[in-house]
């Protein structure tokens, strides 16, 4: 039978509906996480702070350490003394290696905070998305309420239908461009992903070489505690880069592999409403005259067929005869058990049950007369009344453990049967709505089972990439410790070169220097197997200045 143009628009417009209130309480929720994200940032930045001032205690312990090494350095001044030169050079070359680091700590943070630029773009949408989709519900109800004028208006809906055509090629022509925009974050993430692979290479062989310059100048106690230390910093934050990039690699495959998975459930959509559609004339002639509780397990065996069809896994995103405790007015409590419960982000639930009315239908497919037609017809449509009735009679909404929408889908299984009847009742669709009961056949049921999914697989995209930033934020506070702790290193070394330098000048600088004091022990006739360096004397010499008589008191308080 052909069935009138109303009729389909009222079918699109109840999945329009269902569409934007889904898409409108994902958003709600993704917002709820984006907050709850920030809190945790909020809160791992002051742990953060705690742990600097730690390491600055740290530094002072170290200080204190540095200045016993310094004791035990002057007491081999003359093991020291050849390598003095060579020191420096290799200590300058590590003063080098810290500002590179230093420079290439700003550019990490530069990226950071174009990363929080972003975010923050990205919420903006968000929050318009939400306008639109509160706009978009303002729009439908509008239309409801000119549904009862839509068998006098055909010529005007005509009109807006060529109209909803166009705005169909605009919205695959934005599909066109937002595809076109997702490729091309996915080659950036796939350029930074390069050049945190490259700039991890370079730190550990630069981190690397640090170390074995920094080892082959200590002594031996030195070295072995050096080694260890280094060992602490770079384990850690080598972990954490090779955890990095296989989580960002991992999640760059899974996306790719649910894009050609949803691809492939696209192509085959058409093919499984046909097929679904054509399994249901053949199961109504099969099931004829069958009593009601075969024909209601048929009808739960097409809604869980169109569920799994969906791209929703049972136990996880939807429960089968699944229910619960409600509580009546009297105090008594009474188990309610609905066909389906379908989960959403945020704890929320939608509830479907299935009602077949199918005997009158067959019925009315096979009258000889219109005469017959017309009561068979009339009986469908009472049948499917007092399906109405009977789901409006069970509080389903109000389940203990069950937080969902002031309504329930009726999946009718039959595609033919459920717009025969929109047909013949145009009043049939709001009639049911104003008892919470929204009328869903095979077609707008997937669409909308393949929205939730869709929300579904948007969240967790947007929980990994929650972790992603979470994983790169201890990575770079893992980084700007090491380096704070390597200035540190810098400045005790640079302070035990001053010191060393110090000492040295009093070996042979000032009157009354130590050279000259044994050099002149020696001259008095100490005996002695060894004698010092002639140029070390000459120098001594040279550098002992003529000091006034007054002052000699002074200079021997200094030795």
């Amino acid at each position: 039978m052909t069935f009138t143009l109303p009729i389909l628009l009222a079918s699109c417009f109840a999945a329009a509906f269902f569409g934007i209130l889904l898409m409108w309480l994902w958003l709600r929720a993704r917002r709820q996480a984006e907050q709850h994200g920030w809190q945790q940032e909020t809160d791992r930045l002051q742990h953060s702070l705690a742990l600097q001032q730690q390491m600055q205690q740290q530094g002072a312990q170290q200080l204190s350490q540095t200045a016993q090494a310094l004791a035990e350095a002057r007491s081999q001044l003359a093991a020291t003394q050849q390598a003095a030169q060579g020191y420096q050079a290799r200590h300058a070359a590590a003063e080098q290696s810290v500002q590179h680091l230093q420079r290439e700590r700003n550019e990490l943070a530069e990226r950071q905070q174009q990363l929080q630029s972003r975010l923050a773009a990205e919420q903006e949408e968000s929050e318009s998305r939400q306008s639109r989709a509160v706009a978009a519900e303002q729009s439908v109800q509008h239309l409801q309420r000119e549904r009862g004028e839509l068998a006098e208006q055909q010529q005007q809906l005509q009109s807006q239908l060529d109209s909803a055509r166009q705005e169909l090629a605009a919205s695959r022509l934005q599909h066109q461009r937002v595809q076109t925009q997702i490729e091309q974050q996915q080659q950036a993430h796939a350029e930074q992903i390069a050049l945190l692979n490259d700039a991890r290479q370079n730190l550990s062989e630069q981190f690397q070489n640090l170390a074995n310059r920094i080892l082959e100048e200590k002594s031996q106690r030195f070295s072995e505690q050096n080694r260890k230390e280094l060992d602490q910093l770079l384990h850690p934050l080598n972990e954490k880069l090779q955890g990095f990039s296989q989580l960002v690699q991992n999640t760059y495959e899974k996306e790719a592999k649910e894009r050609l998975t949803l691809e492939n459930e696209l192509k085959r959509l058409q093919q499984l409403n046909a097929r679904l559609h054509d399994d249901a004339q053949a199961l109504t002639q099969a099931l004829t005259g069958s009593r009601n509780k075969s024909q209601g397990n048929w009808g739960e065996m097409i809604l869980e067929k169109v569920l799994e069809s969906s791209g929703l896994t049972k136990g996880r995103e939807y429960e089968v005869q699944s229910g619960g405790r409600h509580i009546e007015e009297d105090g008594s409590s009474r188990y309610l058990q609905p066909d389906v419960i379908v989960k959403l982000p945020d704890r929320k639930h939608i509830i479907i049950d299935s009602k077949v009315s199918l005997t009158a239908y067959v019925r009315y497919t096979q009258a000889d007369s219109p005469e017959q037609a017309a009561a068979e017809l009339a009986a469908h449509l009472a049948s499917v009344h007092q399906h109405i009735k009977e789901l409006a009679a069970k509080p389903y909404g109000e389940i203990e453990g069950i937080e969902s929408p002031d309504f329930v889908l009726m999946f009718v299984p039959v595609e033919p049967a459920y717009l025969l009847a929109l047909q013949q009742d145009p009043e049939l669709f709001q009639t049911s709505f104003e008892k919470r009961i929204v009328l869903v056949g095979p077609s707008t049921l997937l669409a909308t089972l393949r929205t939730v999914a869709n929300i579904w697989r948007y969240e967790n995209q947007n929980r990994n990439a929650l972790q992603i930033a979470e994983e790169g934020g201890k990575l770079y506070d893992k980084f700007t410790g090491f380096v704070d702790t390597l200035e540190k290193v810098g400045k005790n070394l640079q302070q035990a070169q001053d010191s060393y330098q110090t000492a040295y000048k009093q070996l042979y600088s000032g009157r009354g220097n130590l050279i000259g004091r044994v050099e002149k022990l020696r001259q008095m006739g100490v005996k002695a197997g060894k004698r010092l360096d002639e140029k070390l004397v000459e120098q001594a010499g040279a550098e002992a200045l003529p000091e006034p008589q007054e002052e000699t008191a002074g200079g021997t308080a200094e030795e």
